[in-house]
């Protein structure tokens, strides 16, 4: 699924009238999917009441050719319009030949006749205003959402569905206005909008469809913006053949843990196993063998020196890199601590790795990195990296406020500043490339926010670029399966008192519901 802004849409609408298609076409192919889209959501829609509030601009002409398709299908249909239409629209000319007749809202005192249609309706069209709107939302069309949110209250059963997008919702920064309706489902046209997994918009659009409006396959090529969706991963999950042996899916080094920090060690090791990893070893100091060893009963050991104050020993990175050769791919960071010791181990070990090994890095080598300046300039080699945003606010110098005012094109420019693939955790997890593509989970489950679920998803990632994906694959394979894992847990016991042990067991029915084409999207 292409994710755009509204100069990318306002771009490819121009390529398909270059190459051919009308924007008369365009609308008649948008209204004609929206109300294919709106009749699949009920077992049987004839007889259904449906309410479309009809703009200016070619939203409202969406919304006209919608409510003459949903007639067709037989609805009973009201169109009530915010503002005056050209009599000589041709939607609004097929509006008038299929017997409707719209209410203006000049002619509607008080809005006594939308109140009255309203307190009957099965559902809500909302096609006010589209992605081109730049302005507040005030007057007769403010009114007029407002009423429907009130009436909504009052009426829970009543659906209302967005076309395109909600009003005032800024398809670029998920900005909201104050009269923007929160939907049931929002149907997009051509393209999920960038503002649909932004915060505050995000959670107004609820379920997203996308209808197909007729862009020629291709015109898209350049769009760099993607949400994962299951068709994408299961194409790149990797292949399980029946004669397999342990080595043939990967060998993970885990290079975490501290007396501190005892279940980031674990739930990486346990993660990378569950995702499919052939063979999973941990290396850690000597000192917490018997405490992993208890814990890690299928993952195999690396003891790493200490010095007599039980910190990482001078020496403890050489015999890590004496070990790596033989591995397929490394998970460093999560719960080593940041004692100075650990901070000149990572730098050692980040130093004299393989450049064959794929490397994945978390938690406290993500903090150790940011210590250095122009970081990336020093760690100049391939890696996944997974800050969440403070550790995305170290490692990249900007605040906080900044990240998550644009993430998406935040995370864009620093993958391709530092050279590596950057997994920028939250809601709606954003994977940046250096070659300047992203992709966006659909998923904003607050469950995650737990301590431990990103040592998880590192291990996910570890175990996915040990069987052979490379790094932006492994990421964004890793970030839909943690989150269908995830959703799988909410939809069990909720989304509160969700902690990170939880997700194992849901890591490998995640991936056999994508190899099984079962559907359980985490959208």
């Amino acid at each position: 699924m292409k994710l755009v802004t509204s100069t990318e849409m306002n771009l490819l609408e121009k390529r398909a009238v270059e190459s051919g298609i009308s924007l008369a076409d365009l609308m008649r192919n948008a209204g004609q999917a929206v109300a294919t889209e709106i009749c699949g959501l009920f077992d049987s829609f004839p007889g259904k009441k449906a309410l479309v509030l009809i703009g200016p601009g070619n939203n409202g002409g969406d919304g006209l050719v919608a409510a003459r398709s949903l007639k067709d299908a037989g609805a009973i249909i009201s169109v009530y319009l915010l503002s005056p239409r050209d009599p000589e629209d041709f939607a609004y000319k097929q509006v008038l030949e299929a017997d409707i007749n719209p209410i203006d809202v000049q002619s509607d005192a008080g809005f006594s006749k939308l109140r009255k249609i309203l307190d009957e309706t099965d559902l809500v069209l909302d096609a006010v205003f589209g992605t081109g709107l730049s302005r507040p939302v005030t007057g007769a069309p403010a009114a007029a959402l407002a009423l429907v949110a009130e009436v909504r209250e009052e009426r829970p059963e009543m659906i209302v569905i967005a076309l395109d997008l909600p009003s005032g919702l800024n398809p670029d920064t998920g900005e909201v206005d104050d009269s923007t309706l929160a939907v049931d489902y929002t149907i997009t046209l051509g393209y999920a909008k960038r503002g649909f997994f932004l915060f505050p918009g995000a959670d107004y659009t609820r379920q997203i469809l996308v209808a197909n409006i007729g862009i020629p396959e291709g015109l898209d090529d350049d769009i760099l913006s993607e949400v994962i969706d299951e068709h994408d991963v299961l194409a790149i999950l990797p292949i399980r053949p029946s004669d397999a042996h342990k080595g043939s899916f990967g060998k993970v080094m885990v290079v975490a843990g501290s007396a501190e920090f005892i279940g980031a060690a674990t739930l990486a090791c346990q993660s990378a196993a569950r995702a499919g990893a052939g063979l999973v070893t941990l290396a850690a100091r000597r000192s917490l063998h018997h405490i992993f060893a208890a814990k890690l009963i299928e993952t195999t050991h690396l003891l790493l020196p200490e010095t007599m104050h039980n910190e990482l020993a001078p020496e403890a990175a050489e015999v890590a890199l004496s070990k790596l050769t033989k591995y397929d791919a490394a998970a460093v960071g999560p719960g080593l601590g940041q004692a100075p010791e650990t901070v000149e181990f990572i730098h050692r070990l980040l130093s004299g790795i393989s450049e064959n090994t794929k490397l994945v890095l978390d938690a406290d080598a993500l903090n150790a990195l940011s210590l250095t300046p122009d970081w990336w300039k020093v760690f100049d080699r391939r890696a996944v990296l997974t800050p969440h945003t403070g550790e995305f606010a170290r490692l990249s110098g900007l605040s906080i406020g900044e990240i998550l005012a644009n993430r998406m094109e935040v995370c864009r420019k620093k993958a391709a500043l530092w050279g590596k693939v950057v997994v920028l955790k939250g809601a709606h997890t954003v994977v940046g490339s250096p070659d300047g593509r992203i992709a966006v989970s659909p998923s904003a489950n607050p469950g995650l926010a737990s301590g431990g679920t990103g040592d998880v998803l590192t291990g996910i990632i570890a175990s996915l670029l040990a069987q052979g994906l490379d790094e932006f694959d492994a990421a964004r394979a890793g970030v839909y399966i943690h989150a269908m894992a995830g959703e799988a847990v909410r939809g069990n016991i909720g989304d509160a008192g969700m902690i990170a042990s939880d997700l194992l067991i849901q890591i490998p029915r995640a991936i056999k519901s994508i190899k099984e084409h079962d559907h359980a999207s985490c959208h």
